[in-house]
């Protein structure tokens, strides 16, 4: 036998599209044309179309029963982008049986040959994209570059688009052919199967990464600690004057946490399966969940469909993003404290109730005060003490306890005089955490739900391995003023600062720099106390 190839068709639900897998059998029968999996009218059309455009290239449409599936089949799918690779899974579907009476054109393309190579290649994943009109020819689509990255993205190795200003070729990996009509597509995939047209192995996807911090002129200071952040699981609030890179850096942090647990992943594909995400494209999704001004608790808790996840499962082992975070409802930030605390959301529909895991790492950003002022060297803040307080009281000091990190940004003197400084590589960064992250790893391997110091709320007999980290912390800090939740924080965070420097035992300098990094947002701002 011939290479085996498995057509992909593509359909347009939003930016980032999906592909749809084409299975087609033909069977003895009395003569029919079936099309299974959600198949909506456009593709219900499709089946005429596809009749008379095999006609008019003279095909031979099979006098037999044929049933083609559309998987997956759960989704509906209603695009007449659908057209061609249904075209071409009959015709090839045809040319697997081996039927010599059937008038082909390029026959000798499709003829079965003994295999040389003994050993199975597999399949090789093709996606064919476009509208069929009745005389066979390919309709014009400004769709072709979202199936190009939709290819590219789940490893095919070969993408037919219909004609666009594309250029036909090599794109990373991946070979790329505009199609004119239905014979010059099914003559490229005839010489797909035969080796004709030689083709990678698997598409690679080599588009530049987003850069973590080497586009990040200064601000040494904020990277070392928000790689602690990453490394540790340590919810962070950022704030700072407008423009200083409060919603750059939150947007970053995500590329930095470490890596998922097989139990991690395990929990994470089965929350992308409940919200119809393909699992093969877990890998290219970001860990991060920037979580919309107008979004309602009902939505966090719970997605617009029954039984799907909501926001705060989505961002699970993931960072969640409150850009703004004063802006948010009150409502919506005590579901977001709950989910924080218990490390799953709940919600009951129609009498059931529906639990998610939902363990994430908060990410907060706010300006220090309503004018925006307080801290910028440039700018006068013309606000009040009562103003500054309720401007951080509709945050909440229940929701700002829960910050490991309360980190002010300040913008930088002298912007052009930084640029000339020594910018550390993203490698750096990325090798700390991993070093860091390994070493909580072997720490908590036998407490369940914790691998991370961050993490040690969810369960707090994981303290007892912290038990020097408390007495040092106890001859250091009067906890009077302090809750229960403060002094976790300070204790495990101070842990990971020792985690960071390769140290075994927690210092006091380390605690010390835990303690200042939660000292804001609680009635210090900057340099300006209001207690």
């Amino acid at each position: 036998m011939g290479r085996q190839i498995r057509i992909h068709g593509y359909m347009d639900s939003g930016y980032e599209g999906q592909s749809i897998l084409i299975e087609c059998s033909i069977r003895n029968g009395f003569p029919g044309f079936d099309i299974v999996g959600l198949p909506g009218n456009s593709v219900k059309e499709a089946r005429e179309r596809v009749r008379c455009a095999l006609r008019s290239c003279n095909f031979k449409f099979p006098q037999s029963r044929i049933l083609v599936n559309l998987s997956p089949a759960s989704t509906p799918k209603n695009s007449t982008l659908l057209d061609l690779p249904l075209a071409c899974s009959i015709l090839y579907s045809q040319s697997q049986q081996g039927r010599k009476e059937q008038q082909l054109p390029d026959e000798e393309f499709f003829e079965l040959c003994p295999d040389e190579n003994p050993e199975d290649q597999g399949p090789i994943d093709i996606m064919i994209v476009g509208e069929l009109s009745l005389d066979g020819h390919v309709v014009e689509s400004p769709q072709a570059m979202g199936a190009i990255e939709v290819a590219r993205r789940i490893g095919c190795c070969l993408c037919i688009v219909p004609f666009q200003p594309v250029s036909n070729g090599l794109d990373d990996g991946m070979v790329i052919i505009q199609a004119i009509n239905l014979p010059q597509t099914f003559s490229v995939c005839g010489d797909v199967i035969t080796g004709m047209l030689q083709l990678p192995d698997r598409a690679v996807n080599e588009h530049a990464q987003t850069p973590i911090f080497e586009d990040v002129i200064g601000m040494q200071k904020e990277k070392r600690i928000l790689t602690i952040a990453a490394s540790g699981f340590h919810s962070t609030l950022l704030f700072g004057p407008p423009g200083v890179g409060k919603t750059m850096l939150s947007g970053r942090i995500h590329m930095l946490l470490p890596r998922l647990t097989d139990r991690q992943s395990k929990e994470v594909e089965r929350i992308l399966g409940c919200a119809n995400i393909p699992v093969s494209s877990m890998k290219h999704r970001d860990r991060m969940r920037l979580l919309s001004h107008d979004c309602t608790q009902a939505q966090f808790v719970s997605g617009s469909a029954p039984k799907s996840p909501g926001e705060g499962a989505m961002a699970h082992m993931g960072t969640l993003i409150l850009d703004e975070v004063n802006k948010y409802a009150p409502k919506l930030l005590e579901s977001v404290k709950d989910a924080y605390d218990k490390g799953f959301t709940q919600s009951s529909r129609s009498g059931q109730v529906i639990t998610y895991p939902s363990r994430f790492m908060m990410i907060a950003s706010m300006n220090p005060c309503p004018c925006a002022g307080l801290g910028d060297p440039n700018a006068i803040c013309t606000c009040t003490a009562q103003k500054v307080t309720n401007h951080w009281n509709h945050v909440g000091r229940q929701l700002i306890e829960r910050f490991d990190i309360r980190l002010p940004i300040s913008s930088p003197e002298n912007l052009l005089s930084m640029s000339n400084y020594h910018q550390m590589p993203d490698d750096h960064y990325v090798d700390m955490c991993i070093q860091t992250s390994e070493r909580q790893f072997e720490r908590y391997k036998n407490i369940d739900n914790v691998d991370l110091n961050g993490q040690v709320h969810f369960n707090t007999s994981a303290l007892l391995l912290l038990s020097k980290e408390i007495e040092l912390f106890n001859r250091m800090q009067d906890q009077s003023h302090l809750s229960s939740r403060s002094q976790i924080g300070c204790i495990t965070l101070a842990r990971t600062i020792a985690d960071f420097e390769d140290c075994p035992d927690v210092k006091e300098e380390h605690m010390q720099e835990a303690m200042e990094l939660r000292r804001y947002g609680l009635g210090d701002y900057y340099w300006r106390s209001l207690r």
